[in-house]
Formats: structure tokens, C-alpha cells, sequence
């Protein structure tokens, strides 16, 4: 890890904790993001349509619109490596009984639902445990760094993970995708037990409910905390949506089978890759009311092109752009928010961010899989992209204007 201390892109790498934080979570989410693939290309497959894809992301997003919020009270109270191992415990378990009942072709429309729930069940707990965690693991001039470099633990793990669905899926087919997911699971489970982290002093002397209320009242007193969080919502529910409609956007506009959709679903992850590290390989990261306002508007006329267009090499190409472009963004608002909350809000206030980037995500591919259902996929996708721009010239922009840099 020495050499990590030569190479600004990569110093916080050089932390122990850290680095084998970060590779662990890598290398699960590398199987994850094969899941996730295939999963959706599971239920499209046995049911046919789109309404069933936007159902999906309805029930996730109902699922995590109350268990963020309860897992950044968690992480407030609780040690936050124990509770890591424990939830990476608990989410193996749905994965092995995907891949167990797609492999006998037992698996049904209503196991994949089941087996969703868990498995966002576990996500959503874990996701403001582990954001609170970080700060951690790294000194605070190195948290930029580290979250930049976090970024790809997730997204850049979305270029290879969809990559093997295409290159592998040939071979060892949907169950294998969930086999592989299930074995990934071990590795952040023995990073945990390896790594050397202090306890987290809990405040369980403290009512849950006057905890997690006042969770609330700290962001509604904070201004650029909550704008940050307004924001994201909105991005989240109209520019991330066509998340869910690529396994509809593969088949019937592009008219690929399933290695085409892992190497488009791939595509975001290679933005990802190179927005991340960019931002990693800068000094000192510092924020403006205009970078983010122009990074919103890039991302929706990248959106609004790959909606629009019949060809595989164009659709990749947009799609590596906003997964660029859409890294770019939430890292900065990421690093804002870490560098202002206080340490005793953390988990809360992460929480919350939780549900704006990933849980409102979800209701945005709902509404987008209703829309789609009544007109057409591309329709669906083009209209929040006209939405993020006049939420980001109207709305977001005008409400920063004032706060100052970070």
C-alpha cells in the first residue's frame, strides 16, 4: 500500500482500513451489479412488460423509504463495523435462494419480488452505515479523496459486473450471475473481521423516536444541507430512471438479447470510472453553486440523446457520459454534505441522503415504467430530462446561490 502514498488519485488508499474497505466492497458489488442484470432481465422475461419492471421499483422504493432513515438511526447508535457484518450476513441469503431456484427453474414472478424485498431490505440498512463509516477510516483532508474513490466501488464496479453478464451469460446462465453475487458476499465479511476500527460510541441512552426526530430538525436547520438533499431527490426521481427501463430499452428499441443489455448496462460503470478517478486525481476538491448546475444540465441532454436514438453505439456512449457526469455530481454533493454534518448526525443525515440518491431512485423508475407502459420508452426517459433541466435553472441553481464554497 506504500505506493498508494506516491499517487495523489489514489492516497487514501494508503489506510489500511481503507483500502481493504474499499477493495472488499469492489469486489462484492461486482457480483451485485451482476444481479441486478440479470435479475432484471429474469423478470422481464417472465412477464413481458415494462409494468412489472416499474412494480419492482415501487416495492424496493417503499421498502426503502422508511429502512434508510432507520438505518442512519443505526448507525447512530449502534458500532457500525458490527452492524456491517451482520447485514452482509443476512443479504447472502436471498441471493443464494435466487440462484437456487432459477438453476432448478423453479423461480417465479413472486419469489424475484420476495427476494427483492430482502435483498433491499439489507441494502437500505447497510448503505448509511457504511457512508458513516468512512469518515472513519480516513483523515478529514482526505475525504474527498475517499469518497471519490467510494464512487467506484459502486459505479465502477457497474462496468465489469454487466461486462461479465455479457461476456459469461452464454456459459453459465441467470443462476450462475446469482451464484457468483452470493460468493461476493464474503469478501467484505472478511475485510470486517480483519480491519482495526475503534468502536462507535452509540447514543442508545437517547429515545428512538426523539433520535430520529431530531434527525429532521437538524437538516430543516441546516439550509445547504437540506438544499443538497432537495436536489438530489429530484435527480434521483427524473435523470436515474432509465436505470429500470434498460432491460425495455435493450429488447425493443435497440433490439439486443442479453449481452447486449450487460455491455449497454455496462457503459454507465466506464463513465463512472473516469469521472471518479478525475476528481480523485485533483488536490483539493472545491464546490460552486455553477459546476453543479452545468454538471445537471450535461447529464439531461445526455440523457435526452440516448433516449432518443436507435443505435447501440450512440445509446453507449450517452450512457458512459451521464454515468460520468452523474458520479461527478453526487460526489461533490457528497463531500459538501460529509465536510458540514456534525459527527453526532452522521448516520441520520446519511440516511436521508441514502433515500434521496438510491431509495427515490427507485420511485423514479416507477413512474418512468408507468409512463412507458401508457406511451412509449423513450418518451418516458426524454421527459425527465426536460424536467432535471428546469429543476436545475429554476430550482436548484437559484436556491444555492449564496451558500458559500467547499
Amino acid at each position: 500500500m506504500a505506493i498508494f502514498r506516491q499517487r495523489a488519485i489514489f492516497r487514501a488508499l494508503h489506510y489500511r482500513d481503507f483500502f481493504w474497505f474499499w477493495l472488499s466492497y469492489f469486489v462484492s458489488n461486482v457480483g451485485s451489479w451482476m444481479q441486478t442484470v440479470a435479475q432484471g432481465w429474469l423478470l422481464f422475461e417472465l412477464t413481458a412488460s415494462p409494468f412489472y419492471l416499474g412494480l419492482f421499483s415501487l416495492l424496493r422504493m417503499v421498502l426503502l423509504l422508511g429502512l434508510f432513515l432507520l438505518g442512519g438511526l443505526l448507525a447512530d447508535r449502534w458500532d457500525r463495523r458490527l452492524v456491517m457484518i451482520w447485514i452482509q450476513v443476512v443479504s447472502l441469503v436471498p441471493a443464494a435462494a435466487l440462484a437456487i431456484l432459477t438453476s432448478f427453474g423453479w423461480v417465479k414472478v413472486w419469489h424475484v419480488f420476495v427476494l427483492g424485498a430482502l435483498t433491499s431490505t439489507a441494502w437500505a440498512f447497510e448503505q448509511p452505515v457504511r457512508q458513516s463509516l468512512l469518515p472513519q477510516l480516513v483523515s478529514r483532508e482526505d475525504l474527498a479523496n475517499a469518497l471519490a474513490l467510494n464512487a467506484v466501488t459502486w459505479h465502477g464496479a457497474g462496468l465489469i459486473g454487466p461486462s461479465l453478464v455479457g461476456f459469461l451469460f452464454g456459459w453459465i446462465g441467470l443462476s450462475g450471475c446469482f451464484y457468483l453475487n452470493t460468493i461476493s458476499y464474503f469478501a467484505i465479511i472478511a475485510a470486517l473481521m480483519w480491519m482495526h476500527i475503534p468502536p462507535t460510541r452509540g447514543q442508545r441512552g437517547t429515545p428512538i423516536a426523539e433520535s430520529f426526530f431530531a434527525g429532521f430538525d437538524y437538516i430543516r436547520r441546516q439550509k445547504l444541507i437540506f438544499t443538497l438533499l432537495s436536489g438530489s431527490s429530484l435527480v434521483s426521481i427524473f435523470g436515474r430512471s432509465y436505470i429500470t427501463l434498460l432491460p425495455v430499452f435493450a429488447k425493443e428499441v435497440l433490439q439486443v438479447g442479453a449481452s447486449g443489455l450487460g455491455f449497454i448496462s455496462a457503459a454507465p460503470g466506464l463513465g463512472t470510472i473516469i469521472g471518479s478517478l478525475s476528481l480523485a486525481s485533483l488536490g483539493q476538491i472545491r464546490v460552486n453553486r455553477q459546476s453543479l448546475v452545468l454538471l445537471l444540465l450535461a447529464s439531461s441532454g445526455a440523457l435526452f440523446v440516448f433516449a432518443a436514438t436507435e443505435r447501440f453505439a450512440t445509446a453507449f456512449v450517452m450512457l458512459a457520459m451521464m454515468g460520468g457526469l452523474n458520479t461527478v455530481f453526487d460526489t461533490l454533493l457528497n463531500t459538501t454534505i460529509q465536510l458540514t454534518v456534525d459527527d453526532v448526525y452522521r448516520g441520520r443525515v446519511m440516511g436521508v441522503y441514502g433515500l434521496t440518491a438510491a431509495g427515490l431512485r427507485e420511485f423514479g423508475g416507477m413512474q418512468a415504467g408507468f409512463v412507458a407502459e401508457w406511451t412509449t420508452t423513450p418518451f418516458a426517459l426524454e421527459a425527465g430530462a426536460v424536467v432535471i433541466v428546469i429543476m436545475a435553472l429554476f430550482f436548484f441553481g437559484p436556491r444555492l446561490r449564496g451558500f458559500p464554497q467547499s
